[in-house]
Order: structure tokens, then C-alpha cells, then sequence
């Protein structure tokens, strides 16, 4: 028998051993799991199934609603999401798109995945709780690594960064969950084909610093790529993750290129971001300075606020931001009112600290 014959046999070998493993795991976890799936229990009057089928994508009055019912509430979508997940049917969609076309075609053809819409409801949903739906961690930490929808895990990672700040749910993570997210996370950065996965995941790496060595290479990378969100996000999370890297890859540099965008919700973000922490400072300064001199008010208020609630690293350009924020009182629309109050906060500080300017 040749090689290439021999090729062949340990192909077809294999791919019998990969249908029954297949089989073996989805009839496990079909008896371990149809005692979980069949029950139904009674929520408020209504079997759990009922409500999960009602569900609406984005609707204020359902979340203030679910708010209500609290951690009960959450505990009926978590076991929703559970039940929508299917995963015997989704290894089986997974295999069938990698075995040989002539095996495909002697073997049933998988399931559609029929609960996609369902899930996107429940995920959405619990990602609008916020911080009532800090138990659902662990089941959205297992929908961003294995969901096979880009929707679904988009919307799983915005739970991880719902509040946008240091209260996000992330940070409420144990650092082993945190371990077990990243992953899912690198993944979606790296997806080619979805920007929004891409969008959320540079998001959300920035509260990885302690992770730097594994995060830093992954944003330096996404600063190139073709979507001006996926790079802005990217630059502001790689001067908090990894200043020193940040700084080697010109992340404050590509900010302020882009608060020049002539699309100024584009142009906003970035403004917004020259103020954050990380950012380098004989950079970023020069840059919001210009900024207040925008005639667009978002931009200009955008800059004022940016530099009101500037990280300490600025407090050596003291001199020069409140000459700026002095200039801007003068102006008579919205930049105008917001550089008062900036410009007073800045005043005490100085008093308060002894703060000089940057020599």
C-alpha cells in the first residue's frame, strides 16, 4: 500500500473516531442534561419558558421591569441561557463544517441553531441589568469563549464593560475568572470578519494590566486596523495596559490624529481619550489645548472635560491648562459654561497641592 493510500485510511480513521467521540459526548450531555432542560418552573404565575419566549432585543420598559424582580429575576435568565445554549447540537454544527464533503453527505445534516435570537435577547438583557446581574458572570464568561454567534458574544463581552468605568463588572471578577475571559477576549480582537467583536474586546482589555505581557503585543497590533473605533480603543487601552509599549507604538500620537476625524462622534471618543490614563501628557495637552478652540461644541466640551478630570500625570501643565480653560470661559455656548466649572477645579487643586507648571 502506498503512502498517499495510507494517508487516506488514517483520514477516514479518524474522522470515524471524531464521529463517535462526537456522539459519546452528545449522548452524555443529553442524559446529564434533559432532567435540567425538561423542568420548567413557575415564575410570577408563568412557566419560566414563557417568559425566556416573550423576551424583546433592547426595550427600556422590560429592564426596568426585570429590575424589579431582582436576583430571582437574573436566576430566570441565567437558566434561560443555559437551556438556549444546545451544545450537543452546536458541537455537532462545528464538526459537520470540518469533516470531508463525501462523509457529509452520508451523515444527517446538523441542526439550524434555532435560538440564536433567544440568546441575543437574554445576553442583552442581562448586559442592561448591570450590576443587578453581577451572579450571571460565570455563564456570560462561558458565552464570550463558546457562543457560535458573533451577535451573542458581542453583546457578552458589553456585559464586562457595562458601566464603562472602574465599576464595571470585570473588575468585580476573581482574578481566575478574569484568566478565563482573556481568551475569549484575544479572540475577538483577532476577529477579521466582525469589527463590533473587535470594538468591544479593545474595550474591555484595558482593565488588564496585570496581564500586559499577553495584552500589549494583541493592542499594538489592533492600532492598525481598519476601523477608527477598533484603533482609538485599542490606543487608549494600551496606554493604560502597557504605557512604556504605548508609548513605542505611538498610541497617544494616533489619538490625536484621530480628534481630527471628520466624523466628530469618531473625533469625540478620541478627544475624550487623550484624557485618560496612560496618555502622554506633552502629547496630549497641546492636543485638548487645540481642542477648545474647536467650533464644534462636542469637540470643545469633549477637550474641557477631558482636561477637568485630567489623571495626576497632567498636574505639571497646570500653567497652561488653566490659561486655556481661562481663554475658553469667554465663549458663549456650552464650552463656555463647562470651562467655568473646570477651570475653578483646577484653581483649587493648585491652591490645594502647590501644583507648578511643567518646566
Amino acid at each position: 500500500m502506498n503512502n498517499s493510500s495510507l494517508k487516506n485510511k488514517w483520514r477516514w480513521g479518524i474522522a470515524v473516531l471524531l464521529i463517535c467521540a462526537t456522539g459519546i459526548a452528545g449522548l452524555a450531555l443529553w442524559l446529564g442534561g434533559a432532567a435540567f432542560l425538561n423542568q420548567d418552573p413557575i415564575f410570577h404565575g408563568k412557566p419560566e419558558s414563557e417568559w425566556i419566549r416573550n423576551l424583546k432585543y433592547s426595550d427600556d420598559q422590560q429592564v426596568k421591569e426585570w429590575k424589579s424582580y431582582r436576583e430571582e429575576g437574573v436566576q430566570v435568565l441565567i437558566r434561560g441561557l443555559q437551556k438556549a445554549t444546545h451544545p450537543g447540537e452546536r458541537a455537532y454544527r462545528r464538526l459537520n463544517r470540518h469533516l470531508p464533503a463525501l462523509l457529509r453527505a452520508w451523515l444527517p445534516p446538523p441542526k439550524q441553531d434555532s435560538t440564536q435570537a433567544t440568546r441575543e435577547c437574554l445576553v442583552s438583557l442581562l448586559w442592561s441589568l448591570g450590576s443587578d446581574a453581577r451572579s450571571a458572570a460565570s455563564v456570560m464568561i462561558g458565552t464570550v469563549i463558546n457562543d457560535e454567534s458573533d451577535g451573542v458574544r458581542q453583546s457578552a463581552i458589553g456585559y464586562f464593560n457595562s458601566s464603562g468605568d472602574e465599576n464595571s463588572p470585570l473588575n468585580r471578577l476573581t482574578a481566575e475568572e478574569k484568566k478565563e475571559l482573556l481568551p475569549g477576549l484575544i479572540r475577538a480582537i483577532q476577529d477579521t470578519g466582525n469589527w463590533g467583536l473587535r470594538n468591544n474586546a479593545a474595550l474591555t482589555l484595558k482593565y488588564y494590566p496585570e496581564q500586559r505581557e499577553v495584552v500589549g503585543p494583541v493592542l499594538v497590533k489592533a492600532l492598525q486596523d481598519s476601523q477608527p473605533y477598533v484603533r482609538l480603543y485599542a490606543a487608549e487601552a494600551l496606554n493604560r495596559v502597557d504605557p512604556d509599549a504605548a508609548k513605542n507604538a505611538g498610541a497617544t500620537s494616533l489619538l490625536i490624529t484621530t480628534s481630527k476625524d471628520s466624523d466628530d462622534q469618531v473625533a469625540s471618543k478620541a478627544v475624550a481619550a487623550l484624557g485618560h490614563a496612560g496618555s502622554q501628557p506633552d502629547l496630549a495637552v497641546p492636543a485638548l489645548v487645540d481642542c477648545l478652540q474647536s467650533t464644534n461644541t462636542l469637540i470643545g466640551c469633549e477637550a474641557v472635560w477631558a482636561l477637568e478630570w485630567a489623571p495626576k500625570e497632567f498636574n505639571g501643565y497646570s500653567d497652561t491648562i488653566i490659561a486655556a480653560l481661562a481663554n475658553s470661559v469667554q465663549r458663549k455656548d456650552d464650552v463656555g459654561g463647562y470651562a467655568k466649572a473646570a477651570l475653578a477645579r483646577w484653581k483649587a487643586k493648585g491652591a490645594v497641592s502647590g501644583i507648578r507648571n511643567h518646566r
